[in-house]
């Protein structure tokens, strides 16, 4: 506060009364004005926005008429009075006066307040204030969430980043667009600090295997709109082919590979007996040792000497001369005829009864021998090819019953490892190849350059759309 130091000036009036043969003389004097604060500084604010704050008024030894109030701006005409009546303060009852800092540029600005009170000779208070302004301004990192393959009742998670990259204490408001089935686990409204971040877990929780999709619009305190992150899930129309062959067998989870986080599960699996779905066909464990692949209530492992034909399990009434173990009891009519002993004889299908590695329903291994008796060596197996593609498992062939799979195969963008090399749909576009998570077809403008997709943050000026979006910053 600046003020001048005027002595006060005692304003006398007379007043005669008689009482006693003596006259009384009273004299009134006005009071003190001080000012409170004796300057304001304020805190940083938005350009754009607009604060108000409040000057105290306190009067001592009498009372105190303003007489004229006026804010001179200095730098910046950023500074005005909410306070349009002139307040007149006693000894006994303060006044407040308001004012507004409006700024529409940033910097620094300051104004003076002049108050001219009827205290002695027009006395004059000179109250400086002073601000700050700065453009408000964040980012949101990624601009878009890929959840990948979920399964309906399963939850994927992940987290975005509200980045207060201004000199200005920013506030969320609000977030919408975390609806069902997607979520955002944070608390609003919440204050981030200037150069400061938040953290926000978001998850996707799908009832189904739909593609879904939506948008986190973000609600601040302040005149500043920020681009939506973009949520998505199972999102094969825009999805990287690495992120949806999450466990590397080379088939996507778009590709109907019924379990991407397991690699032993993909179409043209060979089945095991594990308890798992190896080949995605909807069975599991069919054709193993603990399968009843033919239905007649025994599998092999029960005791079943031929899984593919169900008038042949333990207890079945042994027909006889038919070259066939029918009871599973290891012998063969009066087993005289099974030379082997492998429960069939030649009149019983038996296609070499001088080796027991070969009968009919015997399963196929790789021995140069045609052990099921079918007419065909080696097949089923990695020595044999199956799809007549040229090559078998054993060379390279990944998935031998499907001709269009091989080493030699022209990589498409199908969701499927093509030519065998581990990676699904290299140089296509749905394949990310960069590794940044975004492959062209999810909008990636830039697939040779991992700083280059859309979760990116696009520096302003820097000559390089970094978010894809078609702008630089």
């Amino acid at each position: 506060m600046i003020s001048r130091p005027y002595p006060l000036v005692v304003v006398l009036a007379s007043l005669s009364f008689g009482c006693g043969g003596h006259d009384y003389v009273v004299t009134t004097k006005n009071g003190r004005l001080v000012v409170s604060p004796g300057m304001v500084d304020m805190d940083t604010v938005a350009v754009g926005s607009e604060t108000s704050f409040e000057l105290q008024l306190v009067a001592s030894e009498g009372n105190v008429d303003v007489l004229a109030m006026h804010v001179q701006n200095v730098e910046g005409e950023w500074f005005a009075l909410d306070t349009e009546d002139l307040p007149k303060v006693t000894e006994t009852e303060e006044a407040l006066i308001s004012l507004s800092y409006a700024p529409l540029g940033d910097g620094f600005h300051w104004a003076t307040l002049s108050i001219v009170t009827d205290e002695d000779d027009d006395f004059e208070h000179l109250v400086d204030v002073r601000g700050v302004a700065d453009w408000a301004s964040a980012r949101v990192t990624p601009t878009i969430v890929d959840f990948g393959p979920v399964r309906a009742g399963e939850v994927g998670t992940d987290s975005v980043t509200f980045t207060n990259t201004s000199g200005l204490d920013l506030e969320i408001l609000s977030v919408s667009g975390g609806d069902s089935p997607f979520w955002v686990d944070a608390d609003f409204p919440a204050q981030v600090l200037a150069g400061q971040s938040m953290d926000m877990d978001v998850g996707f929780e799908p009832g189904d295997t739909e593609e879904a999709i939506t948008q986190l619009a973000f609600s601040l305190g302040a005149s500043l709109e920020l681009d939506p992150v973009v949520m998505r899930g199972n999102a094969c129309s825009t999805a990287a082919g690495s992120l949806y062959d999450q466990d590397g067998d080379g088939f996507g989870w778009c590709a109907d590979d019924c379990d991407d986080r397991d690699a032993s599960a993909h179409p043209g699996n060979a089945e095991e007996a594990d308890g798992i779905d190896n080949d995605c066909d909807g069975l599991i464990d069919e054709g193993t040792d603990v399968y009843d692949d033919d239905g007649d209530g025994f599998t092999e492992d029960d005791g079943d000497c031929n899984d593919n034909n169900e008038a042949i399990y333990p207890g079945n009434i042994e027909v006889a001369g038919n070259g066939i173990d029918d009871d599973c009891d290891g012998v063969t009519d009066s087993g005289n005829n099974d030379m082997d002993a492998d429960g069939y004889a030649v009149t019983g299908g038996d296609c070499d009864d001088n080796d027991p590695a070969a009968a009919p329903g015997l399963p196929e291994v790789v021995d140069g021998v045609d052990n099921d008796c079918d007419g065909l060596i080696d097949e089923g197996t990695t020595a044999y090819d199956d799809d007549a593609d040229g090559y078998t498992e054993s060379a390279g062939d990944c998935n031998d019953a499907d001709a269009s799979i091989h080493p030699s195969a022209t990589e498409t963008a199908n969701w499927i490892d093509d030519d065998c090399d581990g990676i699904v749909d290299d140089g296509t576009v749905y394949a990310d190849d960069d590794g940044d998570g975004f492959s062209e077809r999810g909008g990636d403008c830039d697939d040779a350059d991992s700083s280059v997709n859309p979760g990116s943050y696009d520096l302003p000026g820097d000559g390089t759309d970094a978010d894809c979006d078609g702008e630089d910053g």
